[in-house]
């Protein structure tokens, strides 16, 4: 026979009835089922484990599925390999060679002479990785800054199908240091033998700067798919290929921002126009993910008021790089980013350069950094981060005229001291500013000579920062100031007197 079982709840007025007379002691949090004796906060405590065991179940299998699609990449690498290997009893380079005078008979010989170098440089590339001991591959048309580009001819294919075949071959344990392509369009014919190749490829950085993507759209999911079939990187680089929508621009970012390894990404040159650019490196920064550098420069960045720059830094995330150059901030950007430096302790590096800055926001900027209105305005001064402005960098971070740039940031705040009493010492104001900012002007009870060990004391330990004789005084000039004018029989008068004698 079916049992039926009853959940009786108790009211609030059975309850206070119970309480009177003594006959229970648990109140109203007596909830009990008639059989068994369950009370409800174990079944809640059953259901909370259950679910637990659950999300559990589940991220195992979302792991699973991870470790398959990366076995079946692996599988699918293999089978590539072999196929290749079959129809090779051995290798050796066997492209013909470009008439490159008649092919590109339009072309001056300084342009031919880059296409000579692109040749060479993809035929050594395909050699070094075929006898294993390939570090990196950088395939470049002219220099990295150039505009000039290598338009697609299917008579290259020959010698990307080559590189190609070498890669899905290349099972270094040492990973690539990088694959970059510089100024050469990638067409959809090169994309088809490149992809299956760097797919599960132990790859430190990927790069693709100025390609020309017949179809950008192709060219981003191209970028996509090497980023999640190679979970080692740790750089992504995509500089001066044009976004075009901001579906293109959720679909790198999230690849980049899902990864589980790529700290350090270059977006440069590609946002602007119909994009927002600011509104891209929020989406970035939103993201909860921990970046080493982040470069967002020529993306015509302009914040409208909006402090999303200033909150991250304030934040102190374990962002190392910031690159800001070549956008739009202006003055009102550059002081909240000042004030918000006062609060970052990691950011080592901040690069503004061609903003819209006046003196007013490169000051302030400047003041992060080295704030001279007194001893105490410089100690509290950002002493990590280096920041660049017009290829400016602040003073007091300098410590040879070469521009070397010092390394500790205990040694940048001695190095910064150490400046601000070279400046005094040129007006002979050292104790003056002393006395004023240690608020001992009183002659009767002048306290400001307790300092003066200890002033003396820096002025040679600061002078140890720095090595640069630019705007610095050798420290005895300041050593002679600082006694001459704290009044030396003061001091005198002031010693125990020796009772031995």
């Amino acid at each position: 026979m079916r049992k039926t079982y009853h959940i009786h709840i108790m009211s609030t007025d059975t309850t206070k009835k119970r309480k009177t007379d003594g006959s229970d002691s648990q109140g109203d949090n007596d909830v009990k089922m008639s059989e068994g004796g369950t009370t409800m906060a174990a079944i809640l405590a059953k259901l909370n484990d259950m679910e637990t065991r659950y999300t559990s179940l589940q991220n195992s299998m979302d792991g699973m599925k991870d470790k398959c699609k990366y076995l079946e990449n692996r599988c699918d690498s293999l089978q590539r390999s072999v196929q290749i290997l079959s129809k090779e009893s051995k290798w050796e380079w066997s492209v013909p060679p470009i008439p490159l005078a008649s092919h590109w008979h339009e072309f001056d010989e300084e342009y031919l002479e880059l296409i000579d170098m692109f040749l060479d440089a993809i035929k050594s590339y395909t050699c070094q990785l075929r006898s294993g001991k390939c570090t990196d591959i950088s395939l470049r048309f002219g220099n990295v800054s150039d505009d000039t580009l290598l338009q697609h001819d299917d008579i290259l294919l020959p010698r990307w199908r080559e590189l190609a075949n070498a890669l899905q071959l290349y099972h270094n344990p040492n990973p690539l240091n990088r694959f970059s392509v510089y100024n050469i369009q990638l067409a959809p014919s090169v994309i088809d033998l490149l992809l299956p190749a760097l797919n599960g490829k132990k790859i430190d950085g990927l790069t693709f700067n100025n390609n020309n993507f017949v179809n950008i759209s192709d060219g981003i999911k191209f970028a996509v798919e090497v980023i999640k079939n190679n979970p080692n990187m740790k750089q992504f680089c995509w500089d001066y290929n044009q976004l075009e929508s901001i579906e293109n621009v959720c679909l790198l970012l999230d690849a980049v921002i899902n990864h589980p390894s790529i700290d350090c990404v270059r977006l440069e040159g590609c946002l602007g126009g119909n994009i927002d650019g600011y509104e891209a490196l929020c989406y970035l920064l939103a993201s909860g993910k921990s970046f080493e550098l982040i470069d967002f420069e020529s993306n015509d960045i302009q914040t409208r008021g909006r402090s999303a720059i200033s909150d991250y830094i304030a934040s102190d995330s374990p962002l190392k790089n910031l690159f800001f150059s070549d956008n739009m901030l202006n003055d009102d950007d550059a002081i909240l980013i000042a004030r918000s430096l006062q609060q970052n302790t990691n950011l080592s590096k901040f690069i503004l350069d061609n903003n819209n800055l006046t003196d007013t926001g490169a000051g302030a900027l400047c003041k992060a950094a080295y704030d001279p209105s007194s001893l105490n305005s410089i100690s509290d001064c950002n002493h990590t981060c280096v920041i660049k402005i017009n290829g400016y960098v602040p003073i007091g971070l300098i410590d040879d005229d070469d521009g070397k740039v010092i390394s500790s940031p205990i040694d940048r705040r001695g190095a910064k001291i150490y400046r601000l009493l070279s400046e005094r010492n040129e007006d002979g104001n050292n104790v003056q500013h002393l006395n004023s900012e240690f608020n001992n002007e009183d002659e009767e009870n002048n306290n400001s000579l307790k300092l003066v060990p200890k002033v003396l004391e820096c002025v040679q330990k600061y002078h140890g920062c720095t090595t640069a004789s630019q705007g610095y005084v050798p420290p005895l000039s300041i050593l002679y100031e600082v006694l001459r004018g704290w009044k030396m029989p003061e001091l005198y008068e002031r010693r125990v007197p020796d009772m031995s004698k």
